[in-house]
This record gives structure tokens, sequence and C-alpha cells, in this order.
């Protein structure tokens, strides 16, 4: 083959260099990923579980959030406060707002009447609890606010 090669072209020796070291490539790159298998660097799929449990923390009882749309309101308005939980059996928001179940993200909405500070609890399937709390501002309205007169 050797000598075929000295007396073709110098277009079909390029070729015939391409095709040996794309082979070559082709080998070595099957090889190092079987490699990478027996190694149990190439399992996609412990790859992907891996991810899974470090953003959702696998199994293990999470809050994933638990705030107020508004950091403050005004006497007589409403705002939405919004949960997620992971793994959890049950949740409870106190003081209880209505329509409060286990879900990784809900809404429900509260019109407090005074600053308050929600609690939410919640229970694993193992009896392990979490809470996370914060407080809504309730500021009064400036249209109902007495307004002060001058006396001459």
């Amino acid at each position: 083959m050797w000598q075929f090669l000295k007396r073709a072209d110098i277009p079909l020796r390029v070729a015939a260099v391409l095709a040996v070291a794309y082979l070559g490539y082709v080998f070595l790159a099957r090889h190092s990923s079987g490699r990478r298998w027996a190694n149990g660097q190439g399992n996609t799929q412990a790859a992907r579980t891996g991810q899974f449990e470090d953003t959702y923390g696998g199994t293990a009882l999470k809050i994933l959030q638990f705030y107020a749309r508004d950091g403050t309101i005004l006497e007589d308005q409403s705002t939405v406060i919004c949960y997620g939980v992971l793994n959890a059996r049950s949740v409870r928001i106190d003081p209880p707002v209505e329509d409060v179940q286990v879900a990784l993200n809900k809404c429900v909405t509260v019109q407090p009447e005074h600053d308050t500070r929600y609690t939410l609890t919640a229970e694993g399937n193992d009896g392990q609890t979490l809470t996370a709390s914060f407080t809504l501002a309730v500021k009064p309205d400036p249209r109902r606010v007495p307004k002060s007169r001058r006396f001459r």
C-alpha cells in the first residue's frame, strides 16, 4: 500500500492521510467512551438524578418558596401569599388562611387588618418539620386619615 501512495498524486495522498486520521479518531473516541461508561462517568441517568437531588433535595423535605407579592399593603387591601414545598405530607400557614394544600407552587389571597407575621410549617413523611416566616406590613390608607386644619 505504501508503494501505491508513493506513486499517487498529492490529492490522493492527502485523502488517504485524512481517512487514516479519521478512522483513528473514531476508534479512540469509542474506546474512551467505553471507559467512561465502565467508570460510571458516562451514566446520564445518574447525572440527571444527581442534578435533581441537588436542585430539589431528593426525597428530603424542602420549602422551595414562601413570600408575599407585596411587602406592605394599605388597610382594606388584599395581597397574595405564595408558597411551595417538596416532599411534604402536610402544610399549614399561621395565622390560618383558606385553601392551603401541599403544592410545588401555590398562591392564596389574604387581607390582614394589621401587621401580621405569617409562618409556613411543612411536615415530611418521616415526621420532620420545617418552617419559614415573614411579616406583612399594613399601613393606614392616607385617604382615610383625618386631615388637620389650621385655625386662626
